[in-house]
């Protein structure tokens, strides 16, 4: 009997154990990181043709994946299902170009910042538009709309902001099709991140221009379950060493080469 109420206590220990197991040391359990992120955010987050995830939000996840011994899974996720997707667990941490708002965080918790981002305005390079819009301002009229992505920043900017309170505003699914939506005179101008936008200027030279005035400003960080206390502080230790790493591997090394070069744009045909 002693045998049999040994063993069923074994058994209830190892269980609560297991039980409240943290993300953290089930990660490491696991060996795996799950990251929920929507590719196609250049150049954050994007897939080559053959369904390889590159960016620097993912090398970052790869680096921190590595300093706990772990692999990262990425979960590809519509940006509209990805902060649900982290609450029911289907994944560990969104890594997805998020900015930190106060809407969000009442729900999820943030990382340090690793990002400091402004909007910028994009608008179709014709000699007409660059004559009537020069500066933000010029924006603010009944008979111009503005391109942003469902859901994004500047889309939940706008909702409050009385910068653009005459302007109609058109909402896209995707990032893409905000570019389009310019290139094609469905509207006169797009809002998105400082490096989305400086890169479809490279993608598209000498059709697109961009308003030198930028605005807002943001902050780009991981999002948590508020629960996993011991994950976001492992990160955010990992963050501060990688940050003075100065090596081909670092932070800095790895901002210039995703933001100040198109070099990685090569890898996106493999």
């Amino acid at each position: 009997m002693k045998d049999i109420l040994a063993c069923f206590l074994a058994f209830f220990v190892t269980f609560v154990a297991v039980a409240h197991d943290s993300t953290l040391d089930k990660i490491k359990n696991t060996k795996v990181l799950k990251v929920c992120s929507e590719s196609g955010y250049l150049p954050l987050e994007m897939k080559t043709k053959n369904d390889k995830w590159l960016g620097f939000d993912v090398a970052m996840t790869e680096y921190f994946a590595k300093s706990l011994g772990v692999k990262i899974v990425m979960l590809d996720t519509k940006w509209d299902g990805i902060i649900p997707s982290l609450l029911s667990f289907k994944c560990d941490v969104i890594a997805s170009s998020m900015a930190i708002t106060p809407q969000r965080a009442r729900v999820i918790s943030f990382s340090d910042p690793y990002y400091e981002n402004k909007f910028l305005v994009a608008i179709k390079n014709t000699p007409r538009n660059r004559e009537r819009f020069r500066t933000l301002s010029d924006l603010n009229a009944s008979d111009v709309i503005i391109a942003v992505k469902t859901g994004s920043s500047p889309d939940l900017f706008l909702q409050d902001s009385p910068l653009f309170s005459k302007t109609r505003v058109f909402k896209y699914d995707a990032d893409a099709d905000t570019i389009n939506a310019v290139l094609n005179d469905k509207t006169q101008a797009f809002i998105y991140d400082t490096p989305y936008v400086k890169l479809a200027s490279l993608h598209y030279p000498g059709r697109l221009y961009i308003l030198p005035q930028g605005f807002k400003g943001d902050q780009f960080a991981l999002a948590f379950r508020k629960q996993d206390k011991d994950l976001i502080t492992s990160f955010n230790e990992f963050l501060a060493k990688w940050k003075k790493d100065k090596g081909k591997n670092g932070f800095e090394a790895t901002q210039r080469y995703y933001f100040d070069t198109l070099d990685w744009n090569s890898e996106l045909n493999n």
